[in-house]
């Protein structure tokens, strides 16, 4: 097992590769909009209504994950 790791680092460190990751700014914002704003905004109005961190930490995470998942579920209820 530790060979293998070694063999790894010394394969990383001949690998002369130059990578580059294109995101979109559509993309980032979508994430900032519908992670960050809308999951603070369910998360405190979970916690005001149930004044349980661990409910309102879940109702968070399902209310981003419903909003993210929505549109493609209406697009095929509608057969558009």
């Amino acid at each position: 097992m530790i060979s293998f790791i070694h063999r790894l680092k010394l394969a990383r460190l001949h690998h002369h590769e130059f990578r580059v990751y294109i995101v979109k700014s559509s993309t980032l914002k979508k994430f900032v909009v519908v992670e960050l704003i809308l999951g603070y905004l369910v998360y405190n109005v979970a916690l005001y209504l149930c004044h349980n961190d661990l409910l309102a930490g879940a109702s968070s995470w399902a209310g981003t994950e419903g909003v993210k998942r929505l549109p493609p579920l209406i697009r095929r209820i509608a057969g558009v």
